[in-house]
Protein backbone atom coordinates (compact mmCIF):
# COMPACT_ATOMS: atom_id res chain seq x y z
CA UNK A 1 0.00 0.00 0.00
CA UNK A 2 1.42 3.71 -0.82
CA UNK A 3 2.52 5.44 2.20
CA UNK A 4 0.02 8.31 1.61
CA UNK A 5 -2.42 5.55 1.37
CA UNK A 6 -1.46 3.58 4.54
CA UNK A 7 -1.67 7.24 6.05
CA UNK A 8 -5.32 7.74 5.48
CA UNK A 9 -6.04 4.22 6.24
CA UNK A 10 -4.73 4.68 9.75
CA UNK A 11 -6.14 8.10 10.24
CA UNK A 12 -10.08 6.60 9.23
CA UNK A 13 -8.97 3.65 12.37
CA UNK A 14 -8.22 6.51 14.70
CA UNK A 15 -11.40 7.91 13.99
CA UNK A 16 -13.49 5.86 12.87
CA UNK A 17 -13.48 2.85 15.25
CA UNK A 18 -16.60 2.59 17.70
CA UNK A 19 -14.09 3.48 20.42
CA UNK A 20 -13.40 6.41 19.04
CA UNK A 21 -16.61 7.72 18.04
CA UNK A 22 -18.04 11.20 19.68
CA UNK A 23 -14.33 12.51 19.86
CA UNK A 24 -12.56 15.30 17.68
CA UNK A 25 -10.94 14.06 14.56
CA UNK A 26 -7.07 12.89 15.21
CA UNK A 27 -5.06 16.08 14.35
CA UNK A 28 -3.20 15.66 10.79
CA UNK A 29 0.18 17.45 9.34
CA UNK A 30 -0.18 18.63 5.56
CA UNK A 31 3.04 19.53 4.05
CA UNK A 32 3.19 21.60 0.67
CA UNK A 33 5.52 20.49 -2.14
CA UNK A 34 6.53 24.49 -2.53
CA UNK A 35 5.56 27.81 -0.97
CA UNK A 36 3.08 28.94 -4.28
CA UNK A 37 2.77 32.58 -5.28
CA UNK A 38 5.27 33.45 -2.23
CA UNK A 39 8.28 31.37 -4.42
CA UNK A 40 7.97 34.37 -7.02
CA UNK A 41 9.59 37.49 -6.61
CA UNK A 42 7.37 40.45 -6.10
CA UNK A 43 4.60 41.84 -3.88
CA UNK A 44 3.65 39.00 -1.97
CA UNK A 45 6.98 37.75 -1.32
CA UNK A 46 7.95 41.03 -0.22
CA UNK A 47 5.21 41.52 2.38
CA UNK A 48 5.64 37.61 3.91
CA UNK A 49 9.54 38.50 4.35
CA UNK A 50 8.99 42.15 5.64
CA UNK A 51 6.62 40.22 8.21
CA UNK A 52 8.90 37.72 9.16
CA UNK A 53 11.87 40.66 9.86
CA UNK A 54 8.93 42.55 12.33
CA UNK A 55 8.74 38.49 14.04
CA UNK A 56 12.20 37.69 14.46
CA UNK A 57 14.07 40.02 16.57
CA UNK A 58 17.35 41.49 16.39
CA UNK A 59 18.79 39.16 19.09
CA UNK A 60 17.80 36.04 17.20
CA UNK A 61 19.17 37.75 13.91
CA UNK A 62 22.67 38.40 16.09
CA UNK A 63 22.27 34.56 16.93
CA UNK A 64 22.09 33.56 13.80
CA UNK A 65 24.38 35.63 12.36
CA UNK A 66 27.08 33.78 15.33
CA UNK A 67 26.36 30.82 14.22
CA UNK A 68 26.35 31.43 10.13
CA UNK A 69 30.23 32.12 11.13
CA UNK A 70 30.81 29.46 13.23
CA UNK A 71 29.69 27.36 10.19
CA UNK A 72 31.79 29.24 7.15
CA UNK A 73 35.02 29.83 9.46
CA UNK A 74 35.95 28.21 12.74
CA UNK A 75 33.98 25.27 12.90
CA UNK A 76 33.37 23.23 15.88
CA UNK A 77 36.34 22.80 18.87
CA UNK A 78 36.83 18.79 18.14
CA UNK A 79 35.70 18.43 14.26
CA UNK A 80 37.94 19.68 11.73
CA UNK A 81 37.16 23.49 10.73
CA UNK A 82 35.53 23.35 7.35
CA UNK A 83 36.45 25.45 4.17
CA UNK A 84 35.26 28.95 4.49
CA UNK A 85 32.18 29.51 2.33
CA UNK A 86 29.87 32.42 1.72
CA UNK A 87 27.25 33.40 4.85
CA UNK A 88 23.94 32.37 4.32
CA UNK A 89 21.28 34.85 4.04
CA UNK A 90 19.77 35.46 8.00
CA UNK A 91 16.42 35.45 6.63
CA UNK A 92 15.54 32.42 3.88
CA UNK A 93 12.88 30.63 2.61
CA UNK A 94 11.90 28.77 5.69
CA UNK A 95 10.96 32.23 7.65
CA UNK A 96 8.16 32.43 4.85
CA UNK A 97 4.70 30.95 5.90
CA UNK A 98 2.52 28.79 4.00
CA UNK A 99 1.01 30.31 1.17
CA UNK A 100 -2.54 31.60 2.21
CA UNK A 101 -3.62 30.64 -1.22
CA UNK A 102 -2.78 26.54 0.10
CA UNK A 103 -4.35 27.49 3.51
CA UNK A 104 -7.41 28.56 1.95
CA UNK A 105 -7.68 25.67 0.12
CA UNK A 106 -7.32 23.46 2.50
CA UNK A 107 -9.59 25.28 5.19
CA UNK A 108 -12.39 24.65 2.29
CA UNK A 109 -12.29 21.15 1.51
CA UNK A 110 -13.56 21.08 5.65
CA UNK A 111 -10.43 20.93 7.95
CA UNK A 112 -9.86 23.38 10.54
CA UNK A 113 -6.14 25.08 11.08
CA UNK A 114 -4.57 24.18 14.43
CA UNK A 115 -1.23 25.10 13.86
CA UNK A 116 1.28 26.87 11.20
CA UNK A 117 4.86 25.91 10.52
CA UNK A 118 7.45 28.12 8.14
CA UNK A 119 9.83 26.57 9.11
CA UNK A 120 7.77 22.48 7.72
CA UNK A 121 6.13 24.33 5.02
CA UNK A 122 2.88 22.88 7.43
CA UNK A 123 -0.29 23.57 8.61
CA UNK A 124 -1.56 21.11 11.07
CA UNK A 125 -5.77 20.41 10.98
CA UNK A 126 -7.97 18.99 12.53
CA UNK A 127 -10.13 17.61 9.70
CA UNK A 128 -13.20 14.78 9.08
CA UNK A 129 -11.79 11.83 7.76
CA UNK A 130 -13.74 12.24 4.25
CA UNK A 131 -11.93 15.65 3.90
CA UNK A 132 -8.54 14.02 4.02
CA UNK A 133 -8.61 12.27 0.39
CA UNK A 134 -9.98 15.18 -1.21
CA UNK A 135 -6.83 17.43 0.55
CA UNK A 136 -4.39 14.82 -0.27
CA UNK A 137 -5.67 15.14 -4.08
CA UNK A 138 -4.54 18.61 -4.04
CA UNK A 139 -1.96 19.13 -6.36
CA UNK A 140 0.37 21.32 -4.28
CA UNK A 141 -0.28 18.75 -1.16
CA UNK A 142 3.39 16.95 -0.59
CA UNK A 143 2.47 14.55 2.40
CA UNK A 144 -0.47 13.79 5.03
CA UNK A 145 0.91 12.35 8.08
CA UNK A 146 -0.97 12.16 11.92
CA UNK A 147 0.43 14.59 14.37
CA UNK A 148 2.39 12.55 16.78
CA UNK A 149 1.10 11.76 20.32
CA UNK A 150 1.36 9.71 23.41
CA UNK A 151 0.44 9.72 27.47
CA UNK A 152 2.84 11.46 29.97
CA UNK A 153 5.41 9.72 30.92
CA UNK A 154 4.84 7.31 34.04
CA UNK A 155 8.66 7.75 35.40
CA UNK A 156 8.40 11.65 34.90
CA UNK A 157 4.95 11.22 37.14
CA UNK A 158 6.23 9.44 40.62
CA UNK A 159 6.65 12.16 43.35
CA UNK A 160 7.89 11.50 46.85
CA UNK A 161 7.17 14.35 49.08
CA UNK A 162 10.24 15.46 50.79
CA UNK A 163 10.17 15.45 54.43
CA UNK A 164 13.38 17.49 55.32
CA UNK A 165 13.86 20.46 52.91
CA UNK A 166 16.98 21.09 54.77
CA UNK A 167 20.87 21.55 53.10
CA UNK A 168 22.04 18.44 52.85
CA UNK A 169 24.61 16.62 55.00
CA UNK A 170 27.12 16.34 52.20
CA UNK A 171 26.92 19.79 50.96
CA UNK A 172 30.39 21.91 51.85
CA UNK A 173 29.80 24.75 54.12
CA UNK A 174 29.02 27.93 52.80
CA UNK A 175 29.18 31.11 55.43
CA UNK A 176 27.23 33.36 52.92
CA UNK A 177 25.07 31.25 52.13
CA UNK A 178 24.63 32.08 48.60
CA UNK A 179 25.34 28.13 47.25
CA UNK A 180 23.82 26.05 49.85
CA UNK A 181 21.92 23.56 47.70
CA UNK A 182 19.95 22.04 50.30
CA UNK A 183 18.70 18.84 49.28
CA UNK A 184 19.45 19.85 45.28
CA UNK A 185 23.36 19.42 46.45
CA UNK A 186 23.75 15.80 44.79
CA UNK A 187 22.12 16.77 41.61
CA UNK A 188 24.27 19.44 41.10
CA UNK A 189 27.22 18.41 42.93
CA UNK A 190 27.54 15.38 40.33
CA UNK A 191 27.45 17.76 37.57
CA UNK A 192 30.74 19.82 39.02
CA UNK A 193 27.75 22.74 38.89
CA UNK A 194 28.56 24.23 42.52
CA UNK A 195 32.57 24.55 41.28
CA UNK A 196 31.22 26.52 38.23
CA UNK A 197 28.97 29.35 40.56
CA UNK A 198 31.47 30.10 42.92
CA UNK A 199 33.83 31.28 39.47
CA UNK A 200 30.93 33.47 38.96
CA UNK A 201 29.44 31.92 36.17
CA UNK A 202 25.45 31.11 37.16
CA UNK A 203 24.05 31.39 33.61
CA UNK A 204 24.45 35.11 33.14
CA UNK A 205 23.29 36.72 29.09
CA UNK A 206 21.83 33.44 27.95
CA UNK A 207 18.13 33.35 26.82
CA UNK A 208 16.59 30.11 27.60
CA UNK A 209 13.56 28.53 26.19
CA UNK A 210 11.28 26.14 28.01
CA UNK A 211 8.44 24.20 25.91
CA UNK A 212 6.54 21.81 28.11
CA UNK A 213 2.91 22.07 29.95
CA UNK A 214 2.74 25.21 31.66
CA UNK A 215 4.54 26.98 34.38
CA UNK A 216 3.80 28.36 37.88
CA UNK A 217 5.74 31.20 38.91
CA UNK A 218 4.46 31.82 42.21
CA UNK A 219 6.62 29.01 44.21
CA UNK A 220 9.03 30.06 46.51
CA UNK A 221 12.26 28.78 44.75
CA UNK A 222 10.97 30.55 41.33
CA UNK A 223 10.12 34.02 42.34
CA UNK A 224 13.55 35.43 41.42
CA UNK A 225 13.06 34.18 37.87
CA UNK A 226 13.79 36.90 34.75
CA UNK A 227 11.21 36.05 32.28
CA UNK A 228 11.57 37.38 28.67
CA UNK A 229 8.31 35.79 27.24
CA UNK A 230 5.48 33.66 27.77
CA UNK A 231 3.04 31.59 25.27
CA UNK A 232 0.60 29.41 25.45
CA UNK A 233 0.09 26.85 21.78
CA UNK A 234 -2.56 24.93 23.49
CA UNK A 235 -5.06 27.60 23.70
CA UNK A 236 -3.36 30.52 21.58
CA UNK A 237 -2.54 33.14 24.60
CA UNK A 238 0.19 34.23 26.16
CA UNK A 239 -0.62 32.82 29.68
CA UNK A 240 0.79 29.46 30.57
CA UNK A 241 -0.60 29.11 34.02
CA UNK A 242 -3.27 27.26 34.98
CA UNK A 243 -6.38 28.15 33.84
CA UNK A 244 -9.26 26.22 35.88
CA UNK A 245 -11.58 26.92 32.62
CA UNK A 246 -9.49 24.76 30.25
CA UNK A 247 -7.03 22.49 32.16
CA UNK A 248 -6.78 19.61 34.54
CA UNK A 249 -5.30 20.77 37.99
CA UNK A 250 -2.22 18.88 37.11
CA UNK A 251 -1.68 20.78 33.82
CA UNK A 252 1.56 22.74 35.16
CA UNK A 253 2.97 20.57 37.77
CA UNK A 254 5.35 18.58 34.97
CA UNK A 255 6.49 21.90 33.57
CA UNK A 256 7.17 23.39 37.02
CA UNK A 257 8.83 20.63 37.75
CA UNK A 258 11.10 20.90 34.82
CA UNK A 259 11.79 24.63 35.18
CA UNK A 260 12.68 24.64 39.01
CA UNK A 261 15.14 22.07 38.49
CA UNK A 262 16.67 24.45 35.85
CA UNK A 263 16.25 28.07 37.08
CA UNK A 264 15.42 27.35 40.80
CA UNK A 265 17.01 29.45 42.96
CA UNK A 266 16.14 29.51 47.01
CA UNK A 267 19.73 28.63 49.20
CA UNK A 268 18.94 26.20 51.92
CA UNK A 269 16.40 24.45 49.28
CA UNK A 270 16.86 24.33 45.75
CA UNK A 271 19.63 25.79 43.21
CA UNK A 272 19.58 24.98 39.39
CA UNK A 273 22.09 25.84 37.28
CA UNK A 274 21.23 28.47 35.22
CA UNK A 275 19.07 30.30 37.23
CA UNK A 276 20.64 34.08 36.70
CA UNK A 277 19.82 33.25 32.72
CA UNK A 278 16.65 34.79 30.99
CA UNK A 279 13.89 32.48 30.24
CA UNK A 280 11.20 31.74 27.36
CA UNK A 281 8.09 29.86 28.69
CA UNK A 282 6.02 28.27 26.43
CA UNK A 283 3.12 25.56 26.98
CA UNK A 284 3.16 22.93 24.07
CA UNK A 285 1.34 19.97 25.85
CA UNK A 286 -2.06 19.75 27.28
CA UNK A 287 -2.14 17.39 29.85
CA UNK A 288 -5.48 15.02 30.85
CA UNK A 289 -7.13 15.37 27.38
CA UNK A 290 -7.57 12.60 24.70
CA UNK A 291 -4.37 13.88 22.92
CA UNK A 292 -1.95 14.83 25.87
CA UNK A 293 1.05 15.45 23.97
CA UNK A 294 0.86 17.03 20.97
CA UNK A 295 3.80 17.57 18.14
CA UNK A 296 2.68 20.23 16.67
CA UNK A 297 2.18 22.63 19.38
CA UNK A 298 6.24 21.90 20.41
CA UNK A 299 7.01 22.91 16.65
CA UNK A 300 5.30 26.26 16.59
CA UNK A 301 6.86 26.45 19.97
CA UNK A 302 10.30 25.78 19.06
CA UNK A 303 9.92 29.09 15.51
CA UNK A 304 8.55 31.13 18.57
CA UNK A 305 11.36 30.38 20.71
CA UNK A 306 13.95 31.03 18.05
CA UNK A 307 12.65 34.27 16.59
CA UNK A 308 12.32 35.62 20.03
CA UNK A 309 15.96 35.31 20.75
CA UNK A 310 16.31 31.90 22.95
CA UNK A 311 20.03 30.36 22.79
CA UNK A 312 18.78 27.21 23.99
CA UNK A 313 15.75 25.17 24.25
CA UNK A 314 15.23 22.56 26.63
CA UNK A 315 12.41 20.37 26.08
CA UNK A 316 12.07 17.32 28.53
CA UNK A 317 8.69 16.57 25.29
CA UNK A 318 9.63 12.70 23.69
CA UNK A 319 7.42 11.38 20.84
CA UNK A 320 6.65 7.91 19.66
CA UNK A 321 3.32 7.64 18.36
CA UNK A 322 2.94 7.20 14.47
CA UNK A 323 6.84 6.89 14.91
CA UNK A 324 8.80 3.62 14.20
CA UNK A 325 12.21 2.83 15.28
CA UNK A 326 13.18 3.69 11.38
CA UNK A 327 11.87 7.39 11.55
CA UNK A 328 13.90 7.64 14.14
CA UNK A 329 16.90 8.73 11.74
CA UNK A 330 17.12 12.23 12.28
CA UNK A 331 15.35 13.59 9.34
CA UNK A 332 12.12 12.12 9.10
CA UNK A 333 9.87 13.18 12.27
CA UNK A 334 8.21 16.64 11.91
CA UNK A 335 9.47 17.86 15.22
CA UNK A 336 13.18 16.38 14.39
CA UNK A 337 12.63 18.52 11.37
CA UNK A 338 11.89 21.50 13.37
CA UNK A 339 14.90 20.57 15.85
CA UNK A 340 17.28 20.64 12.76
CA UNK A 341 15.94 23.98 11.68
CA UNK A 342 16.33 25.44 15.19
CA UNK A 343 19.99 23.90 15.26
CA UNK A 344 20.70 25.51 11.74
CA UNK A 345 19.61 29.08 13.26
CA UNK A 346 21.93 28.66 16.05
CA UNK A 347 20.00 27.23 18.59
CA UNK A 348 21.12 24.39 21.00
CA UNK A 349 18.57 21.70 21.41
CA UNK A 350 18.59 19.96 24.33
CA UNK A 351 16.04 17.16 24.61
CA UNK A 352 15.01 13.61 26.66
CA UNK A 353 16.03 10.62 24.94
CA UNK A 354 13.03 9.54 26.64
CA UNK A 355 11.79 6.33 29.06
CA UNK A 356 11.23 3.97 27.36
CA UNK A 357 14.45 1.61 28.06
CA UNK A 358 16.43 -0.25 28.27
CA UNK A 359 14.91 -1.74 24.75
CA UNK A 360 17.71 -1.06 22.16
CA UNK A 361 16.51 1.75 19.93
CA UNK A 362 13.89 3.30 22.38
CA UNK A 363 14.95 6.57 21.14
CA UNK A 364 11.89 9.14 20.32
CA UNK A 365 11.78 12.44 18.15
CA UNK A 366 13.10 14.76 18.49
CA UNK A 367 16.00 13.32 20.71
CA UNK A 368 17.39 11.52 17.14
CA UNK A 369 18.22 15.32 15.44
CA UNK A 370 22.01 14.79 14.97
CA UNK A 371 22.75 18.02 16.29
CA UNK A 372 21.09 17.91 19.21
CA UNK A 373 21.90 16.76 22.72
CA UNK A 374 19.46 13.80 23.82
CA UNK A 375 20.21 13.41 27.45
CA UNK A 376 19.68 9.91 29.23
CA UNK A 377 19.10 9.53 33.32
CA UNK A 378 22.12 7.99 35.99
CA UNK A 379 20.52 7.65 39.40
CA UNK A 380 22.75 9.03 42.45
CA UNK A 381 25.60 6.70 42.14
CA UNK A 382 25.69 7.34 38.30
CA UNK A 383 24.33 4.04 36.69
CA UNK A 384 21.75 4.29 34.04
CA UNK A 385 18.56 4.28 35.14
CA UNK A 386 16.23 1.29 34.14
CA UNK A 387 13.55 3.52 32.85
CA UNK A 388 15.76 5.72 30.36
CA UNK A 389 15.39 5.22 26.67
CA UNK A 390 18.86 3.98 25.00
CA UNK A 391 19.88 4.49 20.97
CA UNK A 392 21.37 3.69 18.56
CA UNK A 393 19.52 6.18 15.95
CA UNK A 394 18.03 3.80 12.90
CA UNK A 395 20.74 5.05 10.97
CA UNK A 396 23.07 4.14 13.55
CA UNK A 397 24.54 7.00 15.45
CA UNK A 398 25.20 7.01 19.14
CA UNK A 399 22.62 8.47 21.24
CA UNK A 400 22.20 9.61 24.07
CA UNK A 401 24.67 12.36 23.68
CA UNK A 402 25.16 13.02 28.28
CA UNK A 403 23.40 11.71 31.16
CA UNK A 404 22.74 13.44 34.19
CA UNK A 405 20.94 12.32 37.33
CA UNK A 406 17.25 11.79 36.95
CA UNK A 407 16.38 9.80 40.04
CA UNK A 408 14.82 11.66 43.13
CA UNK A 409 15.22 15.16 41.49
CA UNK A 410 14.18 17.55 43.60
CA UNK A 411 11.74 19.84 42.24
CA UNK A 412 9.28 22.45 43.59
CA UNK A 413 5.57 21.78 43.34
CA UNK A 414 3.13 23.59 41.05
CA UNK A 415 0.51 25.69 43.02
CA UNK A 416 1.78 25.44 46.02
CA UNK A 417 4.20 28.18 47.52
CA UNK A 418 6.83 26.15 49.34
CA UNK A 419 6.13 22.42 48.13
CA UNK A 420 8.79 19.96 46.94
CA UNK A 421 9.23 16.65 45.89
CA UNK A 422 11.51 14.19 44.42
CA UNK A 423 10.88 12.95 40.50
CA UNK A 424 12.12 10.41 38.19
CA UNK A 425 12.65 10.62 34.37
CA UNK A 426 14.55 12.61 31.78
CA UNK A 427 12.39 15.16 32.05
CA UNK A 428 14.41 16.19 35.11
CA UNK A 429 17.79 14.94 33.67
CA UNK A 430 17.51 17.08 30.82
CA UNK A 431 17.26 20.27 32.46
CA UNK A 432 20.00 20.22 34.20
CA UNK A 433 22.22 19.53 31.64
CA UNK A 434 20.45 22.61 29.18
CA UNK A 435 21.59 24.18 32.29
CA UNK A 436 25.13 23.01 32.36
CA UNK A 437 24.85 24.03 28.45
CA UNK A 438 24.08 27.57 29.71
CA UNK A 439 26.54 28.09 32.02
CA UNK A 440 29.55 26.91 29.22
CA UNK A 441 27.67 30.10 26.76
CA UNK A 442 27.35 32.94 29.72
CA UNK A 443 31.28 32.01 29.71
CA UNK A 444 31.93 31.73 26.12
CA UNK A 445 29.36 34.12 24.53
CA UNK A 446 30.87 33.76 21.18
CA UNK A 447 30.56 30.47 21.06
CA UNK A 448 27.76 28.86 18.24
CA UNK A 449 25.99 25.73 19.42
CA UNK A 450 28.38 22.95 18.10
CA UNK A 451 31.34 24.61 19.99
CA UNK A 452 29.09 24.11 23.25
CA UNK A 453 28.17 20.46 22.50
CA UNK A 454 31.57 19.86 21.73
CA UNK A 455 33.04 20.98 24.97
CA UNK A 456 30.11 19.46 26.96
CA UNK A 457 30.27 16.29 25.59
CA UNK A 458 34.21 16.23 25.77
CA UNK A 459 34.61 17.04 28.71
CA UNK A 460 32.30 14.38 30.25
CA UNK A 461 32.70 10.72 32.15
CA UNK A 462 33.00 8.51 29.10
CA UNK A 463 34.25 10.77 26.34
CA UNK A 464 36.46 8.13 25.28
CA UNK A 465 34.67 5.27 25.05
CA UNK A 466 31.45 6.70 24.14
CA UNK A 467 28.30 4.15 23.68
CA UNK A 468 24.23 3.89 23.59
CA UNK A 469 23.62 3.60 26.98
CA UNK A 470 25.32 6.69 28.25
CA UNK A 471 26.50 8.50 25.51
CA UNK A 472 29.96 10.53 26.37
CA UNK A 473 29.18 10.07 29.77
CA UNK A 474 27.82 12.41 33.01
CA UNK A 475 28.59 16.22 32.54
CA UNK A 476 31.23 17.89 34.13
CA UNK A 477 29.99 21.59 34.03
CA UNK A 478 32.91 23.11 35.45
CA UNK A 479 35.77 21.41 32.89
CA UNK A 480 33.20 22.09 29.47
CA UNK A 481 33.35 26.23 30.69
CA UNK A 482 37.30 25.63 30.37
CA UNK A 483 37.93 22.90 27.19
CA UNK A 484 39.66 22.80 25.91
CA UNK A 485 42.58 23.04 28.44
CA UNK A 486 45.82 21.37 30.00
CA UNK A 487 45.73 20.54 33.87
CA UNK A 488 47.71 18.90 36.42
CA UNK A 489 49.98 18.99 39.68
CA UNK A 490 53.56 19.99 40.24
CA UNK A 491 55.29 18.42 42.85
CA UNK A 492 58.89 17.53 43.90
CA UNK A 493 60.72 14.38 42.27
CA UNK A 494 62.36 13.71 45.97
CA UNK A 495 59.46 14.22 48.48
CA UNK A 496 56.59 14.40 45.96
CA UNK A 497 55.69 17.39 47.89
CA UNK A 498 52.98 19.77 45.92
CA UNK A 499 54.89 22.79 44.76
CA UNK A 500 53.33 26.61 44.84
CA UNK A 501 54.26 29.11 42.92
CA UNK A 502 55.98 27.13 40.20
CA UNK A 503 55.49 28.76 36.72
CA UNK A 504 53.84 26.78 34.10
CA UNK A 505 54.58 28.21 30.62
CA UNK A 506 53.22 27.13 27.24
CA UNK A 507 53.68 27.75 23.70
CA UNK A 508 52.96 25.85 20.55
CA UNK A 509 55.24 23.36 18.86
CA UNK A 510 57.21 24.22 15.95
CA UNK A 511 55.74 23.07 13.02
CA UNK A 512 52.89 21.29 14.34
CA UNK A 513 50.23 20.46 11.45
CA UNK A 514 47.26 21.80 13.98
CA UNK A 515 49.05 24.58 15.71
CA UNK A 516 47.09 27.54 15.93
CA UNK A 517 47.06 29.92 12.54
CA UNK A 518 48.43 32.72 14.40
CA UNK A 519 50.37 33.18 17.93
CA UNK A 520 48.40 36.35 18.72
CA UNK A 521 45.08 33.68 19.25
CA UNK A 522 43.61 33.47 22.72
CA UNK A 523 45.80 31.93 24.97
CA UNK A 524 48.15 30.62 22.24
CA UNK A 525 51.14 30.92 24.70
CA UNK A 526 51.63 32.24 28.46
CA UNK A 527 52.10 31.09 31.38
CA UNK A 528 50.44 30.42 35.05
CA UNK A 529 51.84 29.92 38.42
CA UNK A 530 50.39 26.76 40.17
CA UNK A 531 48.44 27.02 43.57
CA UNK A 532 48.68 26.43 47.31
CA UNK A 533 48.10 22.98 46.33
CA UNK A 534 50.21 22.75 43.64
CA UNK A 535 47.88 23.12 40.74
CA UNK A 536 47.46 24.72 37.67
CA UNK A 537 44.83 25.03 35.16
CA UNK A 538 45.43 26.57 31.50
CA UNK A 539 42.17 27.05 30.18
CA UNK A 540 40.13 27.56 26.86
CA UNK A 541 43.12 26.96 24.53
CA UNK A 542 43.20 27.29 21.07
CA UNK A 543 43.50 23.76 18.82
CA UNK A 544 46.82 22.78 18.66
CA UNK A 545 49.58 20.88 20.10
CA UNK A 546 51.54 22.77 22.59
CA UNK A 547 54.74 21.98 24.53
CA UNK A 548 54.70 23.36 28.56
CA UNK A 549 57.74 24.42 30.70
CA UNK A 550 57.67 24.45 34.56
CA UNK A 551 60.05 26.54 36.52
CA UNK A 552 60.33 27.26 39.96
CA UNK A 553 63.30 28.85 41.96
CA UNK A 554 65.84 26.12 43.40
CA UNK A 555 64.93 23.48 41.01
CA UNK A 556 66.00 22.49 37.29
CA UNK A 557 63.52 23.63 34.56
CA UNK A 558 61.69 20.59 33.31
CA UNK A 559 59.59 20.56 30.03
CA UNK A 560 57.03 18.34 29.02
CA UNK A 561 54.68 17.63 26.04
CA UNK A 562 53.97 17.64 23.46
CA UNK A 563 49.71 17.89 24.07
CA UNK A 564 47.53 17.96 21.11
CA UNK A 565 44.41 19.79 22.36
CA UNK A 566 41.61 18.91 22.15
CA UNK A 567 40.79 16.71 23.60
CA UNK A 568 40.75 17.28 27.27
CA UNK A 569 43.60 15.78 28.33
CA UNK A 570 43.00 14.82 32.16
CA UNK A 571 46.37 15.18 34.14
CA UNK A 572 49.44 17.13 32.67
CA UNK A 573 51.55 16.13 35.92
CA UNK A 574 55.14 17.46 36.13
CA UNK A 575 57.93 16.91 38.58
CA UNK A 576 61.10 19.00 39.33
CA UNK A 577 64.20 18.27 40.51
CA UNK A 578 65.86 20.44 43.23
CA UNK A 579 69.40 21.62 41.85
Amino acid sequence: MPRAALILAMAALAIGTPAAAGRAPAPMWIFFRDHGALDVAGPARDRALAEAARRITPRALARRAKAARERSGLGSLVAPAPTRAPAPPLLDDRDLPPDPAYVAAVVSRGAAIRTRSSWLNAVSVASPTESLACIQALPFVAEIRPVARESPDEADANPVPSADPGSDPRAPADPAGEFDAGPSFLQIDMLHIPEVHTMGDHGEGVVIGVLDSGFELDHEALRQLTVRGERDFVNGDDDPTYNPRTDVPTQSVHGTAVLSTIAGYLPGKLIGPAYRAEYLLGETERIGSELPVEEDYWCEGIEWAEAEGADIVTSSLSYHAWYHWRDLDGRTAAATRAANLALARGVLVVNAIGNEGPKEGSIGAPADAPGAISVGAVNGIGNLAGFSSVGPTYDRRTKPDLVAPGVGVFTAVARTYDHYARLNGTSFSTPLVAGCAALVLSAHPDWGPEAVRDALAMSASRAGQPDNQYGWGIVNARDAVLYPLLEGTVTDSITRERLAGAAVRWEPVAGSPRAPAATGDLNASGSVLTDSTGDYVIPNLPRGTYAITVSKPGYLDAPAGPYEVPPNLGDANVALRPR
